[in-house]
């Protein structure tokens, strides 16, 4: 009964873990890990499995770091059943085909200086018709469906509160002259009075918790100051005459933002301009949330009862076309424009942030993770120039980061979750490493249980580990 820790253990990106017993070989996240470029090459394409050999694979939700090397998967040879949630399954095709046309696209513009100097032609890390076999193999479950996987081993579903459709697992490992061993899996663990969302369902009566630690060291703002914290700050800009960019994740945080930007809508709290979702991914993102009512809370159908459609609302403008998007950046009007990427690497939000950086009147509003070696945290470092398609820019638009915007559970959060489990035995995972030290102290020292802090590639037999009984 092994459990191979294969991606994100000691960072944030890249989640991939394979449980092997002697019946199953059952694979939980497929995630990109996205870093440097000859670093990412290296680690997306050595899977470190034959994915032919895997009987079944469990998916926790649809962010890029999750499921975004699952095409890979089916094109070297996984033809087994993607179980999820049903959320996740409508959204997971969107991101799929998404990610493989980058795939495509980046392999073909290398291909373009390799091909000049006489070298091999790059192939993409996968394609379209990769991800278009991928998205075969989806079976959708409701949360709290019990499933027999392979091997006898038993998993549930239940909401994580972290994005739409996003699951927390509990299984059940048969095992040998004893009862099944319990785990639980947080992949990635929601925070209470999200907007949007329910809150994380918790899970009890377990030996085991392999759990994120994003924010092991860190506490959060209150959920409930978001709309507070965004209506200051658009207020203040639009008080200037300016432009607030929001660089945004096309799926999850781009949805709060409307949210959010309809309640205050709603109440006359900010003025009414243009607001404009310049994200074709994003847009379609929000059409599934609008097919997928049960997901979301009693606050956002108040809402939809009193406004109607929230995510296609009237005054939410979708830029369909790249002429479309060049007219916004183009126009001096005051206006809310919401683009990916949320970290400023790619997207339209270069655009917006190349023509709009350098004048003081407009804001850039960071609501969202910025990862090192990124332009969003370089701009969220208050360096006076950045770089943006090559050139450099001085930033003279206020920058500002809204610390209450976050869908991981701080480190409270966590530890009350951990708790809750009832767990003797914990992994922390997910995390970068200073994170995940300061929460292990916490945990030992709190519960009195072991913590261990695996790295990728570790190899544990969770039978043989000394799980005292209750």
């Amino acid at each position: 009964m092994k459990w191979h820790f294969l991606g994100g253990a000691n960072q944030v990106t890249g989640s991939k873990h394979l449980l092997v017993t002697d019946q199953a070989r059952i694979l939980f996240d497929c995630g990109l890990f996205q870093g440097r470029r000859k670093e990412s090459e290296d680690i997306n394409r050595n899977l470190g499995f034959n994915p032919a050999g895997v009987d079944a694979m469990v998916l926790s939700h649809a962010h890029i770091d999750h499921c975004g090397n699952i095409p890979t998967l089916a094109r070297n040879g996984y033809r087994n059943p993607i179980h999820t949630t049903t959320a996740t399954a409508d959204l997971l095709p969107i991101m799929l085909r998404d990610s493989a046309r980058i795939q495509e696209a980046d392999a073909a513009y290398l291909n373009q200086k390799t091909n000049r100097r006489g070298l091999p032609p790059i192939i993409p890390l996968y394609t379209v018709e990769d991800a278009e076999a991928a998205i075969q193999l989806i079976q959708p479950h409701k949360y709290t469906e019990e499933l027999l996987l392979p091997g006898g081993i038993r998993l549930t579903h239940v909401d994580a509160g972290h994005i739409l459709g996003a699951a927390l697992a509990r299984l059940e490992i048969p095992r040998q002259g004893g009862p099944p061993l319990r785990v639980a899996l947080t992949f990635d663990l929601g925070r209470k009075n999200l907007p949007l969302l329910h809150d994380p369902v918790q899970i009890r009566d377990v030996d085991i918790v392999i759990s994120e630690s994003t924010y092991g060291d860190r506490d959060h703002l209150d959920a409930r100051h978001e709309g507070e914290d965004l209506r200051l700050a658009v207020n203040r800009a639009l008080a200037r005459g300016g432009k607030v960019m929001i660089p945004t994740f096309a799926l999850g945080r781009a949805q709060e933002i409307i949210y959010l930007l309809a309640e205050l809508r709603e109440q006359n709290a900010i003025p009414d301009v243009p607001v404009y979702l310049d994200s074709p991914m994003a847009q379609a993102i929000s059409r599934v949330f609008e097919f997928n009512l049960s997901y979301l809370d009693e606050d956002y159908h108040d809402l939809r009862s009193r406004i109607g459609s929230v995510m296609t609302a009237p005054w939410l403008r979708y830029t369909e076309t790249v002429d479309e998007s060049k007219a916004i950046t183009s126009s001096s009007e005051p206006s809310i424009v919401l683009a990916a990427s949320g970290m400023c690497e790619h997207g339209r939000i270069l655009h917006h942030l190349k023509h709009g950086i350098e004048n003081p009147a407009n804001q850039v509003l960071l609501v969202g993770y910025q990862a090192v070696h990124t332009l969003g945290r370089r701009l969220q470092n208050k360096e006076p120039i950045v770089r943006i398609f090559g050139d450099e820019f001085e930033v003279r638009a206020e920058v500002e980061t809204l610390g209450s915007f976050s869908a991981h559970a701080d480190r409270n959060e966590l530890f009350d979750y951990i708790q809750g489990t009832g767990a003797k035995y914990v992994f922390l995972v997910h995390g970068e490493q200073s994170q995940r030290e300061a929460f292990a102290a916490r945990l030992r020292k709190r519960l009195g249980i072991p913590v261990e802090l695996p790295n990728n590639g570790d190899i544990v037999d969770l039978a043989q580990l000394p799980i005292p009984s209750k």
